[in-house]
């Protein structure tokens, strides 16, 4: 099957678009901030992306909290993480792209298929394009994105991809980082919060080593969760790896641009909730303002557009992730 697109799709009355080839199948529900709700590794017949099971995908007010609406999926965080204040305007918490409709167009040529979807922001004056692609049956989703400042003034940011990851306790997360810091933790197993450690090996006082292997996803039952970010990545790259079968997804991207990244680890202790969010981010923390203070926010200035491209590469054959690679036939993972 060579790749293409699918349009005329609808899911709980809301209309999708499908993306797909032989490796891959990607569900997105533009109306729904552009929202992925699905990236199918065909070979293993699994869903990576975790599905909340209590909440379906549901079209939510501007501004209301991203958490009660939640049902799972990839979604663009912009332009801040946590509630802030722009020009004298409050945005609202998770930025405002989810909770606006975006518009959407599929198309092929050749040995390609691609959704375009175009998102614009509310009290940021900001356009957000972002381009899927398949190419062939490479096992690899390609995202292209472009972020325009249509103000008159210059527009500071925070910008995150959030993909939420479902897992087992047979998962492994591995990035190319040492630098971590604590931000938020439900018990001192998570760590303490504003803590720094370095990777993979963080201070746990319940273990008897004194630590744990933030690498190895812990089970639902353990009833805790945390966010930590990774703040000194070498490279452009996060994995996540089922140890079960020997599978897995890189997200790859430019470091130049997201040389942050936040992983969200819930582990029961959030709503009952166990998924995974790897997430490159352009700054932290993730409020605006402080942000700016900290000098991490990123300014577009009037009329001036940010290009980035981002990789979504599957990969077989490995327990654990130590490079990855771009080359001119895809990506070299190892």
């Amino acid at each position: 099957m060579s790749a293409r697109v699918a349009e005329g799709w609808s899911l709980h009355g809301i209309p999708a678009l499908v993306l797909e080839n032989a490796a891959l199948r990607v569900t997105l529900l533009p109306e729904l901030g552009g929202h992925v709700l699905e990236l199918v590794d065909k070979e293993a017949d699994r869903n990576l992306l975790w599905s909340n099971p209590r909440t379906l995908p549901r079209r939510a007010p501007y501004g209301t909290h991203f958490d009660d609406w939640w049902s799972g999926g990839w979604d663009e965080i912009f332009p801040t993480g946590d509630r802030a204040d722009l020009h004298g305007e409050k945005l609202p918490y998770m930025g405002e792209l989810w909770s606006v409709p975006w518009m959407a167009q599929g198309g092929s040529a050749q040995d390609r298929a691609w959704v375009l979807a175009t998102g614009l922001a509310t009290i940021a004056p900001a356009r957000f394009e972002r381009t899927l692609e398949l190419r062939g049956d490479e096992p690899v989703l390609r995202a292209r994105y472009r972020v325009t400042n249509l103000d008159v003034r210059p527009l500071p940011f925070l910008w995150g991809i959030h993909p939420a990851f479902a897992v087992t306790p047979a998962h492994r997360i591995d990035h190319p980082g040492r630098a971590m810091l604590v931000g938020v933790s439900s018990s001192p197993s998570m760590g303490e919060v504003g803590s720094a450690y370095a990777w993979p090996h963080q201070p746990d006082p319940s273990e008897p080593t004194g630590g744990r292997d933030v690498r190895q996803v812990r089970p639902a039952s353990d009833a805790v969760f945390g966010g930590h970010w990774a703040t000194d990545l070498p490279e452009g790259w996060l994995a996540l790896t089922d140890t079960s079968t020997r599978r897995g997804v890189a997200i790859v991207f430019d470091r130049q641009v997201f040389p942050h990244a936040w992983l969200w680890q819930v582990y029961g202790g959030w709503r009952g909730h166990h998924h995974v969010a790897l997430e490159p981010w352009t700054g932290h923390p993730m409020q605006l303002e402080e942000a700016q203070a900290a000098g991490r926010a990123r300014i577009l200035q009037p009329g001036e557009s940010l290009e980035t491209d981002v990789a979504f590469a599957l990969y077989s054959g490995i327990d654990a992730v130590s490079a990855v690679q771009q080359r001119a036939d895809g990506f070299a993972v190892r």
